[in-house]
């Protein structure tokens, strides 16, 4: 339990973070008054979910708060009835009364953490994929009951039953994968599955009439009855039935849209949604109109001035928050592809970023006009994606004034690499498995040269059981000492200072002196480490799991301090000495005890 004289060692500052992250949309007729309504399936990272309804035409909104998980990538309209499949934590089968606005049980299957589509079936029934276990799940709405009707793909490396498609008569069809890229169909009658089409093919539309597929970007056609291929006329004639609904914002940004009853398009771009009329081409963006959700705070560094800056934990949104007045800011999507931004460095007057899960690098300008769909500011520079995805070691400013960012490869490949951005001429460099087939866990620069750790697991993959590693990386590119650690030893977080190395090992602080390139010691802390920070020219700061230590730089010895209220994910030190840190969740919280 926390004591009274912890508590007095920090307190919550803000929870500056605020931004929408939309997972899901549909249109419908809102049975409560009649009037056409466009749904949006909002993802609160690190809280509670919830549905926008915006009125087509007054453009008031309304927000319903889910019975439980972040949020949902699947929502279906069912009648009077609104189904909404949830992640990433339960998988919940959650059904809203619309004409009432009341939720009924939730349901779930255990094993299960994500719903992510929803479609009815020729049966009436309602089936949806899953992840981890790659099943496939039908809800009998009559009932209210949810089952796991089996296992899709007998692949046990498979996890994603990613989509599934109703339409056809008798069948769901059901793509998925992880280990290997599958494309089956459900037989309703027979309650069988069966592999569809060639390796390689993926649903494109789905059609009481007929199915389409693609393979190596050529459409192939098969009658949904007798699930036979069709080429010639018939193929020629659904080929013109296919639907297309992407549309250009700017003439640059492809959206996705949403017919609506009058022959509208509505969409939503980033923290704006827009309603087309007919006849006209480019649309009116408009704000979400209800409050944005505190949500979970991903990265948080400070400036020059003490203010501080932060990442949003999904929908690719920063924050800044003035600790001076409590005054803060967010922004909208910083980049056009989603997930969110790991890396932030200032270098000058500029906030470099790099993101998830485009491989995206960003400079923005905070005193300058905010122009993302423009590409003007924030600026999207040279990806290093889709080899590198994920910028999981976050950013430094190195010795040569460059902005580095350590990386994780892409889904299904074990991998990573760093990437530098000059800060001039904002060109992009970027070196591909330095250590070959393990990911950059975390990343550090002095004034000479650039230090990582390296790890063995992957996006979307277990971690192998081989051995970490512990580089130090010269700015012209090259590994000038490599250690490698005890098979088992899993390094984590990484800081320069006091002319040294401080990394954490396990439970310990391994310290390690460039001069001589060896480790000195290593300091016992009897917890994980999730963040360092430097305090000033001879101290540091070791957030522990439940505990904060400051750790001498001269007798190399670590001094717990007091109880934190959680597993702190990310920490930044303002120029007066202010500490302020966030524990995975909502909140921003300052350290009240002087710390140098």
């Amino acid at each position: 339990m926390e004591t009274r004289t912890e508590r007095a060692m920090y307190a919550e500052a803000a929870e500056p973070c605020r931004n929408f992250n939309i997972l899901g949309a549909v249109a419908l007729i809102d049975p409560k008054d009649g009037r056409e309504k466009l749904v949006l399936s909002n993802f609160a990272a690190g809280s509670v979910g919830n549905l926008i309804l915006i009125d087509t035409e007054t453009h008031e909104g309304e927000a319903i708060r889910l019975p439980g998980d972040s949020g949902a990538w699947a929502v279906l309209p069912l009648g009077d009835k609104l189904l909404i499949g949830t992640c990433p934590d339960y998988g919940y089968l959650h059904s809203l009364d619309l004409r009432t606005r009341e939720w009924a049980k939730p349901l779930r299957i255990e094993s299960e953490k994500y719903i992510w589509n929803l479609v009815v079936g020729s049966d009436g029934l309602v089936y949806g994929g899953t992840y981890p276990g790659c099943a496939l799940l039908r809800y009998d709405p009559a009932k209210h009951e949810l089952v796991d009707v089996g296992r899709v793909s007998a692949n046990p490396k498979d996890m994603y039953s990613r989509n599934v498609y109703g339409g056809a008569p008798g069948s769901i069809f059901i793509s998925g994968g992880m280990d290997t890229p599958f494309l089956r169909v459900w037989d309703i009658a027979s309650e069988t599955f069966a592999d569809f089409g060639s390796p390689g093919e993926t649903i494109r539309q789905v059609t009481e009439t007929f199915v389409c597929t693609t393979l190596d970007g050529e459409n192939r056609f098969y009658d949904a009855k007798t699930m036979q291929p069709v080429d010639g006329d018939l193929a020629e004639r659904w080929s013109g039935m296919l639907e297309s609904r992407e549309m250009k914002i700017g003439g640059r940004l492809s959206v996705r849209y949403i017919p609506l009853r009058d022959g509208s398009r509505a969409g939503v771009k980033g923290q704006d949604y827009f309603i087309l009329p007919p006849g006209e081409s480019e649309p009116n963006l408009r704000p979400i109109p209800t409050e944005a959700p505190a949500t979970r705070i991903h990265t948080v560094i400070s400036d020059r001035d003490g203010v501080l800056w932060g990442s949003s934990g999904f929908g690719q949104t920063i924050f800044r928050y003035d600790p001076k007045d409590g005054s803060y800011w967010n922004s909208g999507a910083v980049c056009n592809a989603g997930g969110e931004v790991y890396g932030m460095a200032f270098a000058g007057d500029e906030l470099f970023m790099a993101a998830y899960a485009g491989g995206d690098h960003i400079v923005y300008r905070p005193g300058e006009p905010w122009d993302q769909y423009g590409n003007v500011n924030p600026r999207t520079l040279r990806p290093v994606g889709p080899e590198l995805i994920r910028p999981h070691a976050k950013s430094v400013v190195g010795p040569d004034g460059g902005v580095w960012t350590g990386w994780m490869a892409k889904y299904g490949v074990y991998g990573g690499g760093l990437s530098r951005i000059d800060i001039g001429t904002k060109e992009v460099t970027s070196w591909y498995d330095p250590v070959p087939g393990q990911e950059i866990g975390g990343l550090t620069a002095d004034d000479k040269r650039l230090y990582f750790t390296t790890g063995t697991g992957g996006n979307g993959l277990k971690a192998r059981d081989e051995p970490c590693h512990f580089a130090m990386w010269e700015t012209e590119g090259r590994i000038s000492f490599l250690h490698r650690f005890e098979r088992g030893e899993r390094p984590g977080a990484v800081l320069a200072a006091a002319g040294l190395v401080w990394l954490r090992v396990g439970k310990e602080i391994a310290v390690f002196e460039p001069e001589t390139a060896s480790f000195l010691r290593r300091i016992p802390l009897g917890e994980g480490c999730g963040c360092l920070l430097a305090l000033g020219p001879d101290r540091i700061a070791a957030f522990g799991e439940k505990t904060l230590f400051a750790i001498d730089a001269n007798r190399m010895t670590a001094e717990p301090l007091g109880g934190l209220p959680g597993h702190v994910s990310t920490a930044a030190r303002t120029p007066d000495g202010s500490v302020y840190f966030n524990c995975y969740g909502t909140k921003l919280y300052k350290w009240n005890v002087a710390l140098e």
